[in-house]
């Protein structure tokens, strides 16, 4: 490993560790992320041509604008869902149902463990965030539901083509088919839900949800509510024509947009805040610096070289003719994507890897790199998502309340797979 590489390792460990103490040292975490993703490619560029940076910054900047505009359009369906009160109506019904709040809390995690294989595991975790937002959880209750519904999402996205960026990666790779990941994959994740789920529920206090009268304020606008929904759905129907997820949500939200400015001018809306310029204005921008701080960094990593070398180091010299090295490698990978962003180890674990390896080891890589981000608030796209969200999720906090039930639900998502399939 040159000098460059380490260098790299070190200013990464150290935004690490400043993300990590956030809490101390006082300073956000969004500012520490795009200075140490800045400085890590002013490290890179030393040396390098004008031709090989411009390709470089340019492959990471297009990975970077996706994401970006897809949060941005998902932040502002989002938003529009709840100024258009879907989730005032949705915790009114679930307030007259008379629940338990672990009543409540397993029926959230069922319903982000499904949503996230039909959406994906980003989109899941802001949607279920602002309804648990609505809900009766007390302040220590609903850090435990935050945890709760990353670990689902990247539970849920680990059994389906379109659940998480890896899995679509590997799929369309040709890896797996979607009903192979979708049959092989659903007792794994499963696992991986249901267990931390189980560990969680036991540390809530335990109240019951009353009802509560609320004061109409606005009817509900069912039309633009389900066409906001309808967008998600759209982030998935664009790979039919193989477009990446963010073609389809800023498609949704214009189509939104022109429908809600149709309304106004109709007058069937009356309040001029409905206008969606206005709802934008709420979209946390502090959430959008923080991942591209995120990206720049782990995109240096991955231009220099390193998370390759990752990658070899895990699986060794020939892991075509030994299936246990696949195993491990696709195990310790995982434990890895709780620090390392899963996108760039994946995608050298798919050049590494032969052509001739079954679909079911496919699958354990699927597994490992969708739900070992959830060790960590900030392995995954979802964690990242809820902890720009929450203010009170701090790295620490997540690591107190949730590595250890994801940990045990990785394990276990690990171990149903080798029964069944090994």
């Amino acid at each position: 490993m040159d000098l460059q590489s380490i260098l790299l390792l070190v200013i990464f460990t150290g935004a690490f560790l400043a993300i990590a103490l956030e809490h101390i040292t006082k300073v956000n975490k969004s500012w520490v992320a795009i200075f140490a993703g800045s400085v890590m490619w002013m490290v890179v560029a030393f040396g390098k041509t004008r031709e090989s940076m411009h390709a470089a910054i340019g492959e990471t900047a297009g990975e970077i604008f996706e994401l970006i505009i897809f949060l941005m359009g998902a932040m502002t369906i989002v938003e529009m869902l709840g100024h258009y009160r879907f989730f005032t109506w949705l915790e009114i019904k679930l307030r007259s149902a008379n629940l338990k709040n672990t009543q409540l809390f397993w029926i959230m995690g069922g319903i982000t463990f499904l949503a996230s294989a039909v959406l994906d595991n980003l989109t899941t975790t802001l949607v279920m965030i602002q309804i648990g937002r609505h809900l009766p959880f007390k302040k220590e209750n609903f850090n435990y539901f935050v945890i709760n519904t990353v670990i689902a999402a990247n539970a849920g996205g680990a059994m389906s083509p379109v659940g998480d960026v890896t899995t679509i990666m590997i799929w369309l790779a040709g890896k797996f088919t979607a009903w192979q990941i979708l049959v092989a994959g659903i007792l794994p994740s499963l696992a991986g839900w249901i267990i931390p789920q189980i560990m969680i529920t036991r540390q809530l206090d335990k109240i019951d949800v009353k009802p509560k009268e609320y004061e109409e304020i606005m009817p509900l606008q069912w039309g633009i509510i389900i066409l906001g929904f309808s967008t998600f759905g759209l982030a998935v129907l664009v790979n039919i024509l193989h477009l990446p997820p963010f073609f389809g949500i800023i498609f949704g939200v214009g189509i939104v947009a022109i429908v809600i400015d149709i309304k106004l001018r109709k007058g069937t809306l009356h309040v001029r805040a409905n206008q969606i310029v206005n709802i934008v204005k709420e979209i946390d921008m502090g959430t959008m610096y923080f991942f591209v701080g995120i990206l720049l960094a782990v995109g240096a990593l991955q231009f220099q070289g390193v998370l390759h070398l990752m990658a070899s180091l895990i699986f060794g010299d020939d892991p075509a003719h030994n299936p246990v090295a696949i195993i491990i490698g696709h195990v310790s990978l995982g434990i890895i994507s709780a620090v390392f962003d899963n996108v760039p180890l994946t995608a050298a674990v798919l050049q590494m890897l032969p052509e001739h390896v079954d679909y079911t080891y496919w699958v354990l890589l699927a597994m490992t790199a969708g739900m070992g981000g959830s060790l960590t608030v900030i392995g995954s796209a979802a964690g990242v998502a809820a902890m720009g969200q929450v203010q009170s999720l701090t790295f620490i906090e997540y690591m107190r309340k949730g590595t250890l039930p994801a940990l045990a639900g990785y394990a276990g998502a690990v171990v149903i797979w080798l029964i069944i399939f090994y």
